[in-house]
C-alpha cells in the first residue's frame, strides 16, 4: 500500500471522527482542553507496542520527538479554543489551508523537501478545494480571538508534522510514532491537571459520574467519544504512515478529501439530519461544492 492510499484512508477516518467530535463538542464538553486531554491520554494505548520497538530516539531526536507529541496536544487545544470562539465555517478554512502551507515551508527549510511542478500545482488545487469545501456559508466575520487561535493551531499542527517527519526519517516509524505518542499523553496529563484543572475534573466526571442521571448522560457521551476517538486513532495512524513514507506537505493538503467526504455525507443526510453538519445546498452553494469536488479530483490526479 502506497503512502497516498494510507493518507486517503486516514483522512476519511478523520472525517467520520469529525462528525462525532462536532456533536460532542456542542453537547457534552464545556472546555476545549477536555477533548484535547482525552485525545492525548488515549495516546498512552501505544504502550502495548513497546516490546516491538527495535530502538529508541536518542539525543536531539528524542527532544524533537517530545516536541512533536507535545505540540500536537496544544495544537488540538488551540483548535478547539478557536472553534469555541467562532463559527466552524470560518475557523476551519483558516486552519485547513494554513497547515499544508506551513508544513511545506517547514519541510523545505529544515528537511530539504522539494516538490515537482506537477505536485506543486496539485498541492495548490487541494488547498483551494479545502477553502471552498470547508466554507459552509457562515455569516459574519470571525472574531479576532478565533483568528489568532486558528493561526496558532495551524502553526502548531505544522510544527508537530515537520518534527514528526524528522523523527520518522531518522529513528524509523514505529519507535518515532510511539515516542511522540508517549510525549502527547504526558502533555495531556499536564494540560488537564496543571494548566486547566477544571478540564481535568470534567474528564473525571465522565469516568466517575455523580448520580444515575449523570451516569446515563456521560455514559452515552463516553461511548460516542470512544467510537470517535477509535476512528480518529485509525485516521491519525494512517496519516502518520503517509507522512513517514511520502511528502508531509502533500499528505496534509490531502485533507481536502476529508472535507469532500463531509460534504457528500451532508448531502446524503440533508433531509434526515440537516443540522448534523449544517451544510448549505442552495443553488450557488451546490455549484461551488461541485466545483470544489472537481478541483479535488484534479488535485489528487496531479499529486499521485
Amino acid at each position: 500500500m502506497t503512502w497516498f492510499i494510507y493518507a486517503i484512508i486516514g483522512h476519511l477516518a478523520n472525517g467520520a471522527a469529525f462528525i462525532i467530535d462536532k456533536a460532542l463538542l456542542s453537547t457534552a464538553f464545556k472546555r476545549s482542553a477536555t477533548y484535547a486531554g482525552m485525545v492525548g491520554i488515549l495516546s498512552s494505548l501505544v504502550l502495548v507496542a513497546i516490546p516491538w520497538v527495535p530502538s529508541w530516539p536518542a539525543g536531539l531526536m528524542l527532544l524533537v520527538a517530545i516536541v512533536s507529541g507535545a505540540t500536537f496536544i496544544f495544537a488540538l487545544h488551540t483548535f478547539f479554543a478557536a472553534l469555541a470562539r467562532g463559527e466552524a465555517s470560518r475557523v476551519v478554512p483558516i486552519v485547513g489551508s494554513l497547515i499544508p502551507i506551513l508544513t511545506l515551508v517547514g519541510t523545505a527549510t529544515f528537511l530539504g523537501e522539494r516538490l515537482a511542478l506537477r505536485h506543486l500545482i496539485g498541492f495548490a488545487l487541494l488547498i483551494v478545494a479545502t477553502i471552498i469545501l470547508s466554507s459552509s456559508g457562515g455569516r459574519g466575520k470571525p472574531t479576532r480571538d478565533a483568528v489568532l487561535f486558528g493561526v496558532l493551531s495551524a502553526f502548531l499542527f505544522a510544527l508537530a508534522t515537520v518534527t514528526g517527519k524528522a523523527v520518522y526519517d531518522t529513528a524509523g516509524f514505529l519507535s518515532g510514532f510511539i515516542t511522540t505518542r508517549i510525549a502527547a499523553a504526558a502533555t495531556a496529563i499536564i494540560l488537564i491537571t496543571l494548566v486547566d484543572p477544571i478540564a481535568g475534573r470534567e474528564v473525571w466526571s465522565m469516568i466517575r459520574p455523580k448520580d444515575a442521571k449523570a451516569r446515563k448522560r456521560t455514559g452515552r457521551a463516553a461511548m460516542f467519544a470512544v467510537v470517535g476517538q477509535s476512528l480518529g486513532a485509525v485516521g491519525f495512524l494512517f496519516v502518520q504512515i503517509g507522512v513517514a513514507r511520502g511528502s508531509a506537505a502533500i499528505v496534509n493538503a490531502l485533507q481536502a478529501v476529508q472535507y469532500a467526504f463531509l460534504v457528500i455525507v451532508a448531502f446524503a443526510l440533508r433531509r434526515r439530519a440537516p443540522q448534523l453538519l449544517k451544510e448549505r445546498f442552495d443553488r450557488s452553494a451546490t455549484i461551488l461544492k461541485v466545483l470544489a469536488l472537481i478541483i479535488t479530483a484534479v488535485g489528487l490526479w496531479l499529486v499521485v
